[in-house]
């Protein structure tokens, strides 16, 4: 008789990833309003100039993950986030609702403002920035993820904001669901932007963290390797450190100690790199959450995020036939 190739623990894991694709992917954290002006250049102070183009586009880290994994990737995913009765609140409901993003457990809040980023595109080189407003909107609680069936979800990602006694609390509640339940609920928090009160989220019990280069900058380092090698001994011993880096690719540290990395993958034309960020973080989610090798998921962020950043917006973003032996 031929032997098979497959070991035992190859096929069990075959069919963890199966079970895992058949549930869904959960995203905590913020949606808001993008009020996207594309401009010519970058005005100087004081000037008035005229815009090329201005259109809303929902915004937020957790919410455009969300949307790249449902909408692009085909990807059963949720989004637990705050949400409001006005018109900006409602403009985002319908749009997420519109890309097939579940949402109905999201609370809804009266008397209080929405979230506004004011975005400015330089038409030149794709660059963005971002004037945010929160406007009062309460953040996330431990009472609003109580609601949630945890048993629906194979991963659950944390957006670090500022609300983080309140994300720990999150945290604890899915591995203790966990082990109760004997279910493998897969973890990953994303730190962007330095904020001294992140410290405590460090310690919590995730599979992966990603380290936006904003964070490790203003943590003291200059290149991804410093950053994951640097932050490896900061947080839990069974994390994985992920860190992207623009234009220098990313790169990754498992528990095990080893580093992997990935090129970019940059467009002909930068048109807009607002997302790409978020896009990346999906793409790995997606690749790891069907049990692929960590390099493997890093290059497909990669590539992601690159064709997201040659063009406008994310309705234009497809995975092409190159990319279906990481898909797969």
């Amino acid at each position: 008789m031929e032997n098979s190739t497959n070991t035992l623990a190859d096929i069990c894991k075959m069919a963890d990833a199966r079970t895992r694709e058949m549930k869904r992917i959960l995203v905590v954290g913020l949606a808001c309003l993008d009020i996207i002006n594309t401009v010519d250049r970058y005005p100087r102070e004081d000037e008035d100039t005229r815009a090329l183009s201005q259109r809303w586009q929902k915004g937020g880290n957790a919410a455009n993950t969300a949307v790249v994994l449902t909408q692009t990737l085909d990807t059963s995913c949720e989004l637990l986030c705050s949400l409001n009765t006005g018109i900006e609140g409602q403009y985002v409901k319908e749009d997420l609702q519109k890309r097939g993003v579940l949402i109905e457990n999201c609370p809804v809040n009266k008397n209080c403002g929405f979230p506004t980023s004011c975005v400015l595109i330089n038409s030149v080189c794709g660059s963005r920035t971002i004037i945010h407003a929160r406007n009062n909107l309460p953040e996330l609680e431990l009472t609003d993820f109580d609601k949630l069936d945890l048993s629906l979800y194979s991963w659950i990602h944390f957006e670090g904001r500022r609300n983080v006694d309140e994300i720990i609390k999150m945290i604890k509640k899915v591995r203790d669901f966990g082990r109760e339940q004997k279910l493998q609920i897969k973890i990953s928090v994303e730190f962007e932007k330095k904020r001294p009160e992140f410290e405590p989220l460090f310690k919590v019990e995730a599979d992966v963290i990603f380290i936006g280069k904003d964070f490790a900058q203003f943590s003291g380092f200059t290149t991804p390797e410093e950053t994951v090698n640097g932050l490896s001994t900061q947080v839990h011993s069974t994390s994985v450190l992920i860190c992207p880096w623009g234009e220098r690719g990313a790169v990754a540290r498992g528990c095990d100690k080893e580093i992997c990395s990935s090129p970019a993958y940059p467009p002909e034309r930068v048109v807009d790199t607002l997302g790409a960020g978020d896009t990346f973080i999906a793409g790995v989610i997606f690749c790891l959450n069907r049990g692929r090798l960590i390099k493997d998921a890093i290059q497909f962020g990669c590539q992601l995020a690159g064709k997201k950043c040659g063009i406008q917006g994310f309705d234009g973003l497809k995975v092409t036939q190159s990319d279906s032996d990481i898909r797969s």
